[in-house]
C-alpha cells in the first residue's frame, strides 16, 4: 500500500544521505558518461542522408561481394524499419547487442566536420573516448567552453603529420600540464575500423599538489565539448572500383562511439547529484551540498554560514563554511574579508540588521546608552545607562562594560549629577556641564556642630583630603585615594580605565604594565638577518637574536615612553659558545664584572627600568624605604606577580598607573589567547597551547601554525632535517638534501629509502617509486615491475635493454577490447609471435574458444566465457557446449537443460551436485504415462517423488492406501468395497483384499454368510454346525447348510473317516494303494451274491437253486476270497477276521443246498463288502 511505499522511499533516502556525507574532507561524484541522455544537447555539422538517400562505398568490404551501400537519415534509427539511419545520436553508448551496427557517419568527401555537445551547467571532464568505424582523421583538434559557448579553447591537437596540419602547434611532449600541443599516436592508418581517439583532462605524468588551482580548474571544468575533424584520411583513387566515378564516396567520417567521462562539479563538498530541469542524464548535474554549502555547483556558503570565507573542499576542517555567531540576535550575516584578516583568520562574519539593542560585528555590543553587565551572558538584555543627560558626555552615554559615566569637565557623581567643588549651574547646553564661581558649592547638607576635619573658615565644607560630610560619626572621612592611580586628591578621580573607590583597581581588560614593560628586541634594532645558532639550545622569549661582534654596536630606537624621567637600562645576552642562559643587568655607565672568552655575543633585548626615585612626589620616604628594602625592583624584573610581597605589588602597581597615567588595555591576541582579559599586573594573557608572549601573539619556540587552536608542534624529524626549528607560518622544517616533507621524514620524489634516500631506479620509465622499498609508480610507455622492468600485460619487450614494450596482437592490441592473452613472446629469429592465451582461449593468436567455452570474438568487447554447465560436461569436449551461444548439448551426470541444470526425465536429485539417481518407481502403481516402455518411470526430478496411481501411495508408489488392495492388478489398487452394514471399516487386507466382517457374515467384501453358516446374508445367516476339523473351506453350503467334507472325511457333519481312510478322526490317513484292489474285488463278491440272493426260495416257495450253476459262482467266490485272504499289508486283527470270513464261505460252498443257509452266506458276505479293511 502507499504508506509503505512511503516508508521505503524514506528507508532508501536514509541511505542514500548516509553516503553523501563526507565530513571533514573532499568528495567528490561518481564519473559517468556524459552523452547519456543528452542526445538533444548533441549536435553536428554533417550528416549523411538527411535530406535523401546518399550512397557511400567502404574500402576492402569482404562480408559480401556488395561494397557501397545506402544512408537514409531522415527519420531515426530502427533496426527493423530503418537500419540506414545514421543520425549523430546513435554514438551514445548502448550496451544492446546490436551497437554496433549502428553508427554516425557524415556527409561524403566533407573535410570540415565538428560535433558538439552542450551541457546546462558546468561539469567535470575526466577524458574523452571516440571509436571510429572509418579510419581515423587525419588531422583533428578538441575544444571546451566554460561559458556556455560564448568562447573556446583547445584542448588539444590530433594528426598523423603535425608539422603540416597544424605547423603553429608544438608536436613534442607537454612540459606543463596545460600545455598545449599536438598528438600524432591516434591517427594513423591502422587499424582501419574500431580505431580510437583518447583525450585526457589531466595527463598522469604530471603530479598535481593543488586540485583547485585554477590552471587546473581551467583543465577540468567546462559547459561545452566541441570535437573539430578537419581533414579526412585518404588513400588514393588506386582502389577505387572503375564503375565508380566519384571517388569521395569512400571518404567520409563514421563513428561508433563517443563517451565523454566526467562528473557533476561540486568543488569537492558534494558526494551525489541530483537531475538539473527535470533531465534524465546518467551523470546529473545539480549537486546535493555538503559542508554547509549551497549553490548548483556548491560555490557559495549556505545562508548564516559565512564566519569563514568559501573555499574548495579539501581535506581538512578549514574548508567548511562555519555558521555565524550573532548570540542569537540576528539571523543573516555576510562574509568580511577585513574583519576574517583583522582576527588573524578566526572569524569573519558580520551580522546583519542586529536586534534586541544590539550593534557589533557579532551583535556582541550593546547599542548607545546601553551596557552589556560583564556578569552576565552575552544573549541576557542589556541594562540601560543611568547618567544624568546634563552632566554626562554624549547626552547620557555610558562605559559598555561597566555602565560608568563618563562625566564632563565640571561634573562629577556616579550619574555625573552634581558640578564639582568651586562649579555650579548644571545645565546639558554647557560643554562644561557647570559654570565656575569664587564661593564654593556646598555639594552635602550643612550641619550646625563642625570637627577637626572640616575647615573652620567656611563652617560648612568638607577639609581636602576628605569626604562624606555628614555620612558617619566622625563626619568628613580620609579620602585614601590610590597615590598613583588617582590623578588628585578629593574625590579619587581616576586616572583612565582605573576603577574602585582609591583608584587602585585596572578595569576589566586592562592591566597596569610591571617595571620591565619596555623591552626591545634586539634583531630589530639592525637590519641584519637573525638565526639560532647550530646545536644551541633556545632561550630566548622574543623574535629571536642578532650576534653582535667585538667592535660592533647596536642601535635602538625608543618611541614608546609615556613619562619622561629616569631608567635603568639592562641588556639581556649571552657568550656565543656558552650553553647556559641568564639574565645580566649592565648598567651602562659600568662594564661588566666579568670578561668574556668570546669575540661575539648573542644579544637577545634591552629593556628600560623605570626608576622609582625619580617620579616626583610619588610616595613617602616611607614607601620608598619599604621599596628599597624588599627590593621591588629586582623581583619585577623577574615578571612573576606571585613571588612579588604585597609592598611591592601595591607600590609597583601605583607607580605603573603613574607612568602610564592609567592602566593600558590587554590586547590580547583573539586568535592565540583564551579571551580578552589579562593579569592586572603586567598584562599577562592566558595563552592557547604553545603560544608565547604577553598578548599572546607568538607560537612557542619548536612551534608553528598560529591560529584558533593555538600552535603545532615542528616535530622535525632529526633524521631528515637540519634543525628542530620549522618555519612558524607553514611548520617547513629545513630538510637534508634529497628529503622532503613538512618534517622532512620522507625521500623527495625520485629518491627511497628515507633517512638514506637513494634515486629511484626506473630504466627511466619514471621519476617515482615507493618511498619504502624502491619499487617504481607509474611506468610509462606500458612497462611495469619494481624498476619499470618488464612489459605489462598485452605487450612485450625488455625495457632492461632498451627495448621498447610493443602491443601482442592475440588477436589485436590490449585496448581494443580484443585482447585475450596474459602474455606474449616474440621471437627475434623467427619473427613469430606466440601468445600465452587467457583462460577459455586458445589458438596462436588466441583468436578461438576453447572447448567448454563460448562466445562470439568478430563482436567488439567480446571475450570467450566459460560455458555454464554446471560441471556436467566434458570440458575436453569440443561439441559439449555450442561455440557462440553456451547452450550446453551434451550433458553429463544424467542431467539435462540449457546449462544442465536440472536431472534428465527419470531421474531425481541436485544437478549442480553431480547427484542425480535414477528413479525407482513401482511400475504397478506408477502411472501408466509416466513410465515408458524400456526407460525408468518419471519423478520429481528433485525429491525423487514418483506420479502415482489413484488409490497408490508412498515415494515409490509401492502400497496401497487405505480403502484399497490388489497392487498387482491390471490396473493398480482396487476400491475395497466393504459390505458397509456387515463389516467393521471399509480399510480391507492390501493383498487379499478381505473385509473386517462382522460375526456370522463372510466373504471378500462381507456380503456372504460367514464360515461354517449359511442362508440370505440380507436376512439371516445360520450356522452350519459342521465339524470344522473335517470340512473343505467354506465348510458348508451358503444356500443348504450342507456340510462340505475334506477328502478322508464323512458324514452328516464331516466328523467321521471316509472308506479308504482309517486312523481316528480327525487324522483320517488315507489307506495303501492296495486298499482299492480289495474294495473293487469285495465289490465284485457282494455284486455276485445279491445275484445269487434271488435265487434263495422263500418259505412258501418250492424254487431250487441250480446247483451246478450256483456251485460254480460259489467256486469263483471262494477263489477271489483265497486271493484276498493272500494280500498282505494287513494288521494282524483284520487278517484273522478275514479268515474267519472266508472259512464260513467255504463251508457254504460245499454244503448242500440249503436255503436258510446260503441267507446266511449271503447275509455275511455283504458284511464283509462293507468291512472296512485298509493296508497301511
Amino acid at each position: 500500500g502507499q504508506p509503505q511505499d512511503s516508508q521505503d522511499f524514506q528507508d532508501f533516502q536514509d541511505q542514500w544521505d548516509l553516503q553523501d556525507q563526507c565530513p571533514g574532507g573532499s568528495c567528490n561524484p561518481q564519473l559517468g558518461d556524459l552523452m547519456v541522455g543528452r542526445a538533444a544537447q548533441l549536435s553536428v555539422s554533417s550528416t549523411c542522408g538527411l535530406d535523401g538517400p546518399q550512397n557511400y562505398c567502404i574500402i576492402g568490404y569482404l562480408q559480401t561481394e556488395q561494397k557501397c551501400f545506402t544512408c537514409d537519415s531522415r527519420l531515426p534509427y530502427n533496426r527493423y524499419n530503418n537500419p540506414n539511419s545514421h543520425r549523430i545520436e546513435n554514438i551514445i553508448t548502448t550496451f544492446d547487442p546490436e551497437r554496433k551496427m549502428k553508427w554516425w557517419q557524415s556527409e561524403n568527401g566533407v573535410h570540415q566536420v565538428s560535433i558538439q555537445l552542450d551541457l546546462k551547467t558546468v561539469f567535470q571532464f575526466s577524458h574523452l573516448v571516440l571509436t571510429f568505424k572509418s579510419f581515423r582523421p587525419a588531422a583533428m583538434l578538441v575544444e571546451r567552453s566554460k561559458d556556455f559557448g560564448r568562447s573556446w579553447k583547445v584542448f588539444r591537437y590530433f594528426a598523423d603529420d603535425c608539422s603540416l596540419h597544424f605547423p603553429s602547434v608544438s608536436a613534442d611532449p607537454a612540459e606543463r600540464i596545460d600545455d598545449i600541443v599536438c598528438d600524432s599516436r591516434y591517427s594513423g592508418s591502422e587499424p582501419s575500423t574500431d580505431g580510437e581517439v583518447v583525450l585526457k583532462a589531466l595527463d598522469p605524468v604530471f603530479e598535481i599538489e593543488n586540485p583547485y588551482a585554477p590552471n587546473i580548474q581551467d583543465l577540468i571544468t567546462l559547459t561545452n565539448i566541441r570535437v573539430n575533424f578537419t581533414r579526412l584520411f585518404t588513400l588514393g583513387d588506386t582502389l577505387l572500383s572503375r564503375r565508380r566515378r566519384n571517388p569521395e564516396d569512400k571518404y567520409y567520417y563514421s563513428m561508433y562511439n563517443m563517451v565523454v567521462r566526467g562528473s557533476c562539479f561540486c568543488n569537492g563538498h558534494a558526494g551525489r547529484c541530483t537531475p538539473l530541469d527535470g533531465g534524465r542524464g546518467d551523470v546529473h548535474g545539480r549537486c546535493v551540498c555538503q559542508h554547509n554549502t549551497a549553490g548548483e555547483n556548491c560555490e557559495h556558503c549556505q545562508d548564516f554560514h559565512h564566519d569563514s570565507p568559501w573555499r574548495p573542499g579539501g581535506e581538512n576542517a578549514a574548508d567548511i563554511c562555519r555558521r555565524c555567531n550573532c548570540h542569537g540576535h540576528s539571523d543573516s550575516c555576510h562574509f568580511d574579508a577585513a574583519r576574517f584578516t583583522a582576527t588573524g583568520g578566526i572569524s569573519g562574519g558580520v551580522c546583519d540588521g542586529c536586534l534586541h539593542d544590539r550593534t557589533g560585528p557579532q551583535c556582541e555590543q550593546c547599542r548607545p546608552f546601553l551596557y552589556q553587565d560583564p556578569h552576565r551572558a552575552q544573549d541576557d538584555p542589556h541594562a540601560s545607562c543611568d547618567c544624568d543627560p546634563a552632566g554626562s558626555q554624549g547626552g547620557g552615554l555610558c562605559d559598555a562594560l561597566s555602565g560608568r559615566c563618563v562625566c564632563k569637565e565640571n561634573v562629577e557623581g556616579e550619574r555625573c549629577d552634581r558640578c564639582k567643588r568651586d562649579f555650579f549651574g548644571l545645565r546639558q547646553d554647557d560643554p562644561a556641564g557647570c559654570q565656575g564661581d569664587e564661593l564654593t558649592v556646598v555639594p552635602v547638607k550643612l550641619e550646625a556642630l563642625l570637627h577637626v576635619q572640616c575647615l573652620s573658615s567656611y563652617k560648612h565644607e568638607t577639609k581636602e583630603g576628605f569626604w562624606g560630610l555628614g555620612h558617619s560619626v566622625y563626619q568628613c572621612s580620609p579620602c585614601d585615594c590610590d597615590i598613583g592611580g588617582a590623578q588628585e586628591d578629593g574625590q579619587c578621580l581616576c586616572f583612565p580605565n582605573m576603577i574602585g573607590r582609591r583608584c587602585s583597581d585596572s578595569a576589566p581588560g586592562y592591566f597596569l604594565p610591571s617595571l620591565n614593560y619596555f623591552l626591545y628586541e634586539a634583531e630589530l634594532a639592525v637590519p641584519l638577518p637573525g638565526a639560532p645558532s647550530a646545536d644551541q639550545p633556545v632561550t630566548w622569549t622574543g623574535l629571536g637574536l642578532v650576534r653582535v661582534l667585538e667592535g660592533a654596536g647596536l642601535r635602538f630606537t625608543v618611541d614608546n615612553l609615556p613619562s619622561s624621567m629616569e631608567y635603568q637600562l639592562v641588556i639581556r645576552y649571552e657568550p656565543e659558545v656558552s650553553r647556559t642562559s641568564a639574565w645580566s643587568c649592565v648598567p651602562l655607565v659600568k662594564c661588566p664584572p666579568r670578561n668574556l672568552d668570546t669575540e661575539n655575543l648573542v644579544v637577545f633585548q634591552m629593556g628600560l627600568i623605570p626608576r622609582v626615585e625619580s617620579v616626583q612626589d610619588f610616595c613617602s620616604q616611607m614607601d620608598l624605604d619599604s621599596f628599597r628594602r624588599f627590593r621591588c625592583s629586582g623581583l619585577a624584573d623577574l615578571g612573576s606577580e606571585e613571588s612579588l610581597p604585597e609592598v611591592c605589588e601595591g607600590l609597583i602597581k601605583s607607580l605603573s598607573a603613574r607612568i602610564h597615567k592609567g592602566a593600558v588595555p590587554c590586547g590580547c591576541n583573539v586568535i592565540g589567547s583564551r579571551g580578552p582579559y589579562c593579569s592586572k599586573l603586567g598584562g599577562l594573557c592566558e595563552c592557547k597551547p604553545n603560544v608565547i608572549g604577553r598578548c599572546c601573539d607568538t607560537c612557542a619556540p619548536l612551534t608553528f601554525g598560529f591560529g584558533s587552536e593555538g600552535c603545532q608542534r615542528c616535530e622535525c624529524d632529526p633524521a631528515g632535517s637540519l634543525s628542530e626549528l620549522c618555519d612558524q607560518v607553514r611548520g617547513q622544517c629545513a630538510c637534508r638534501a634529497e628529503v622532503a616533507g613538512r618534517r622532512c621524514d620522507r625521500c623527495q620524489a625520485g629518491f627511497w629509502g628515507f633517512p638514506r634516500c637513494r634515486p629511484c631506479g626506473c630504466n627511466g620509465l619514471s621519476e617515482d617509486c615507493d618511498p619504502e622499498n624502491g619499487e617504481c609508480l607509474n611506468c610509462r610507455e606500458h612497462s611495469t615491475g619494481p624498476s619499470c622492468n618488464r612489459c605489462v600485460e598485452g605487450y612485450h619487450g625488455d625495457p632492461t635493454s632498451g627495448q621498447p614494450c610493443q602491443p601482442c596482437l592475440c588477436p589485436d592490441v590490449w585496448s581494443s577490447g580484443r585482447f585475450f592473452a596474459t602474455s606474449c613472446q616474440y621471437e627475434p629469429q623467427s619473427l613469430s609471435l606466440t601468445c600465452t592465451c587467457q583462460q577459455g582461449h586458445t589458438g596462436v593468436r588466441c583468436d578461438r574458444c576453447s572447448p567448454g567455452f563460448y562466445g562470439d570474438l568478430t563482436l567488439p568487447d567480446a571475450s570467450c566465457r566459460e560455458c555454464s554447465c554446471s560441471n556436467n560436461i566434458d570440458l575436453s569436449d569440443r561439441d559439449a557446449c555450442d561455440g557462440r551461444t553456451g547452450e550446453c548439448l551434451r550433458c553429463l551426470h544424467n542431467t539435462m537443460g540449457t546449462h544442465c541444470q536440472t536431472c534428465r526425465p527419470g531421474y531425481y536429485g541436485n544437478a549442480l551436485h553431480q547427484d542425480c539417481k535414477e528413479c525407482s518407481c513401482d511400475r504397478r502403481g506408477t502411472q501408466v504415462t509416466q513410465c515408458p516402455l524400456g526407460s525408468p518411470c518419471f519423478c520429481d526430478p528433485t525429491t525423487g517423488q514418483c506420479p502415482c496411481r489413484t488409490g497408490v501411495m508412498g515415494d515409490l508408489c509401492d502400497e496401497c492406501e487405505d480403502g484399497y488392495w490388489n497392487l498387482d492388478g491390471a490396473s493398480g489398487c482396487q476400491t475395497c468395497s466393504c459390505d458397509p452394514v456387515n463389516s467393521f471399516s471399509n480399510v480391507c487386507n492390501k493383498v487379499t483384499g478381505q473385509c473386517p466382517c462382522r460375526p456370522e457374515f463372510g466373504g471378500r467384501q462381507c456380503d456372504e454368510c460367514g464360515e461354517n453358516h449359511f442362508g440370505n446374508p440380507d436376512l439371516q445367516c445360520v450356522s452350519c454346525d459342521c465339524n470344522l476339523e473335517g470340512t473343505e473351506r467354506p465348510s458348508c453350503d451358503p444356500e443348504t447348510g450342507e456340510c462340505i467334507c475334506r477328502v478322508g472325511v464323512t458324514g452328516i457333519f464331516c466328523d467321521e473317516c471316509a472308506p479308504g481312510y482309517d486312523s481316528a478322526f480327525p487324522v483320517c490317513e488315507r489307506c495303501h494303494a492296495c486298499t482299492a484292489l480289495w474294495t473293487e474285488n469285495v465289490t465284485d463278491v457282494h455284486r455276485a451274491a445279491q445275484r445269487m440272493k434271488t435265487f434263495i426260495p422263500r418259505h412258501n416257495d418250492d424254487k431250487q437253486l441250480a446247483s451246478h450253476h450256483h456251485r460254480q459262482q460259489m467256486l469263483e467266490m471262494h477263489s477271489k476270497l483265497d486271493s484276498l485272504s493272500n494280500m498282505t499289508g494287513l494288521s494282524l486283527p483284520k487278517v484273522e477276521k478275514m479268515q474267519k470270513m472266508f472259512v464260513k464261505i467255504r463251508w457254504v460252498v460245499n454244503i448242500k443246498e440249503n436255503p436258510a443257509v446260503l441267507k446266511t452266506l449271503f447275509s455275511n458276505v455283504e458284511v464283509a463288502s462293507n468291512s472296512e479293511f485298509c493296508f497301511l
